[in-house]
């Protein structure tokens, strides 16, 4: 139930902001640009986003490519580098921003004040749950399924 809603509200944000011309990971990392306020190392934007840094580095290749991000030494470790955004980039969020939030507003809609609070509450509790657990451990954890045409093989026995 979870992992279908949540692609049915990726699928429409996606469809609602498609015309932007950004992957759906390239609107995270420019949100997450002009969030921090400061430039970000790319491994701290990788981290924020939850993606592997081979997966930010093609990511911050594309992006600059598009004039929307730079890369510069860091002052204090030149051979690190800083991400921030360009005038560019920094429009394209100002653009994306306010249709992103009337998105979720209209997502949002059927639900009563309450629910939407209740909802937002347990979202929270759900991440930290997710931040916190080992989902290796856990998925290896998991009971293996039998196959039904053994089950029934043992059954008829």
């Amino acid at each position: 139930m979870m992992a279908r809603t949540c692609g049915a509200v990726l699928a429409a944000v996606d469809q609602g902001l498609r015309r932007h011309g950004l992957s759906a990971a390239g609107r995270q990392a420019l949100a997450a640009l002009d969030e921090a306020r400061h430039p970000l190392s790319p491994t701290a934007l990788s981290q924020r986003l939850f993606i592997t840094t081979a997966s930010m580095t093609s990511l911050l290749d594309t992006l600059e490519g598009r004039e929307l991000v730079e890369r510069r030494p860091d002052p204090e470790d030149r051979r690190k580098q800083l991400v921030s955004l360009t005038p560019a980039g920094r429009g394209l969020v100002d653009k994306i921003l306010p249709e992103l939030v009337a998105l979720q507003t209209a997502i949002m809609s059927g639900l009563s004040e309450s629910d939407r609070r209740h909802l937002i509450r347990s979202m929270s509790v759900i991440r930290a749950t997710v931040a916190e657990m080992d989902a290796v451990r856990v998925a290896r954890a998991a009971p293996r399924r039998g196959s039904r045409r053994g089950e029934r093989a043992k059954r008829s026995r």
